[in-house]
């Protein structure tokens, strides 16, 4: 079957077996901060946070975490080239200049503002990612009460997603065996197939799912036992310290003018 490295990890992972409310803490405190805060500095400490506990406390292999980040990080670096970029207009901090377009150092710092905090935001809910399975996050969400039909639908869009990721790698193989790849044009027909044939698969899958469910008596809930789990006082005591410090220095920052 067809597995996501991020997914993998968080189910390998030293952290698998803490509490999924220890992580939340931590992932949803730092994301709290990043989007919040005004200053530069304070989303660079969150970024730091972020990415050094996933790489050295909870051990996500750097690879994997590379990957799960290159192309979220591909998209806030395309995003804050126009926050950079000055228009037509008479700046006076010009930095560099190609007819009506120029570089401010206004607008550059600007750009990393919003490009450092969008990046310490993402770093923080791929390290609930990278160390929470999917499995214990609808456990979780079905304890703070969410409505059951939402829970169920997230559940069920993850568990299709492997089914149509076998699919996929099914067509692929069959229609590079067939040499479908050798050129582009060739490719290119060869994706317009594969589309069609993993569009159909799901329907009929989805199909066979709905009557299966509906034979089993299906009555709006796919409750599973939810794995028993102790909540370590010493690291949620840790997470809210490192939260609050934060935030603390978020707010004094933001009162002071520093940026």
């Amino acid at each position: 079957m067809a597995r996501f490295a991020l997914d993998e990890a968080a189910w390998s992972g030293p952290w698998r077996l803490r509490s999924t409310g220890e992580k939340a803490l931590l992932s949803l405190g730092l994301l709290t901060v990043a989007a919040t805060s005004r200053s530069l500095w304070v989303s660079l400490v969150v970024l730091a946070v972020a990415v050094s506990t996933a790489l050295f406390a909870a051990r996500v292999p750097k690879r994997t975490y590379a990957l799960a980040v290159v192309g979220p990080m591909t998209f806030v670096a395309v995003g804050a080239i126009p926050i950079a970029l000055t228009f037509g207009g008479q700046p006076t901090d010009v930095l560099a200049s190609l007819g009506p377009v120029s570089l401010t150092s206004t607008g550059l710092y600007a750009a990393a503002a919003v490009a450092v905090r969008s990046a310490a935001a993402m770093a923080a809910m791929t390290l609930l990612a990278a160390t929470t399975p999917m499995v214990d996050l609808l456990a979780g969400l079905r304890r703070l009460r969410v409505p059951e039909v939402l829970v169920d639908i997230a559940g069920l869009v993850y568990r299709m997603l492997f089914t149509l990721m076998d699919s996929v790698l099914a067509v692929r193989e069959a229609q590079a065996a067939r040499l479908g790849f050798v050129d582009g044009r060739t490719a290119r027909r060869s994706m317009g197939l594969m589309a069609g044939s993993v569009l159909g698969r799901a329907w009929q899958r989805s199909r066979r799912l709905e009557e299966g469910l509906r034979g089993r008596g299906y009555a709006g809930s796919l409750r599973t036992l939810p794995r028993e789990t102790v909540v370590s006082v010493p690291f949620m005591a840790v997470s809210g310290l490192i939260v609050t410090a934060l935030a603390a220095t978020s707010i004094l920052f933001a009162l002071r003018g520093v940026a």
